[in-house]
Formats: C-alpha cells, sequence, structure tokens
C-alpha cells in the first residue's frame, strides 16, 4: 500500500467510527443498556479515596465484596443487546451517504482526478495527437517543396554559371 491508499483507509475508518457514534447518540434505547452495563467509577473504593459516600459508590462496594471481577460487571452480553435496532443495511447506507457527501472535498482537498479529468485528458490527447499529424504532413509537404526550390534554384545557378562562363571565354 502506498501512503494515499493509507490515508484513504484511515479516513474510512474515521467515517465509520463517526456514523457508530451518531447511531449510538440517536438510538436511546441501545445506549441506556450499554450504560447500565458499565459502572460509573472504575475502582470500587474511590469513594473512600474521594471522602465521596454517595449511593453510587455504596453499589460498586456491595458488588466489590460479592467477590465479582471488575471484567464480569463491565462485560457485556451481545445477546442482551437488541440486534432488531442494528441493520447493516441502513448503516452502510449512511456510510455511502457520507461518503458521497464528503468526496468533492476529497477530491479538491487532495486534486485527485476523477473519470471526468480523464476523459479531459483523453479528448486534449487525440486533440494534440491529430495536431502533430498535420504538422507533420505540413513538415513533409513543406521539404519536398523545398526540395524542388532547392533543385529549381541549383538548375538556375548552373545555367547562370554557364552564361558566365561563355561570356568569360568570349
Amino acid at each position: 500500500m502506498d501512503a494515499m491508499e493509507v490515508v484513504a483507509v484511515i479516513i474510512l475508518i474515521v467515517a465509520i467510527a463517526v456514523l457508530v457514534y451518531y447511531y449510538l447518540l440517536n438510538s436511546p434505547a441501545t445506549m441506556d443498556k450499554l450504560k447500565s452495563y458499565v459502572p460509573t467509577s472504575a475502582d470500587a473504593h474511590m469513594g473512600e479515596v474521594l471522602n465521596n459516600d454517595s449511593p453510587e459508590y455504596a453499589d460498586l462496594s456491595k458488588e466489590s465484596s460479592k467477590g465479582d471481577s471488575m471484567g464480569k460487571r463491565i462485560k457485556v452480553k451481545l445477546s442482551d443487546i437488541d440486534m432488531s435496532s442494528l441493520n447493516t443495511d441502513v448503516f452502510s447506507n449512511k456510510i455511502d451517504a457520507f461518503l458521497d457527501a464528503k468526496s468533492e472535498e476529497l477530491i479538491k482537498d487532495w486534486s485527485l482526478a476523477t473519470t471526468d479529468d480523464l476523459e479531459d485528458l483523453e479528448n486534449k490527447f487525440s486533440e494534440t495527437t491529430a495536431s502533430v499529424d498535420n504538422l507533420e504532413k505540413d513538415f513533409i509537404e513543406f521539404k519536398k517543396s523545398s526540395e524542388e526550390f532547392q533543385k529549381s534554384t541549383e538548375e538556375k545557378l548552373n545555367d547562370l554559371d554557364k552564361r558566365i562562363e561563355s561570356l568569360e571565354n568570349k
């Protein structure tokens, strides 16, 4: 992969991440379910460190006293998430729409060539080829006429030389 392909892949990954982010923001049911699995504090003893005895921290300390690990408390089971709201076709359409909206901007920013640009270049190339062919034909005609001119001039010069010699010999 060259640098342009790597940049294009990175842009696609960022676009997908942005679309997933906006999807999660726009589907409150999925966000609520996800928030219910993730604890509000990473450490059950954070309340002691911060001297905060709010009910949120009390719940965490109760859970930690049960012997559950942090991994078990954060773990999200895919079967618990409502997959009916996740539609890959809609997601793909959103990605396509995003790329279509940003494609003109990317083409301008990166000075990329499009099929229209290639067609214009092909037309210019064919015009240039035709012009070169015409110039070549004109050059061949000029060369022929130049050769004819040289021959006729040579003949006239030879004729003049003969006349001068004849006059000198008299």
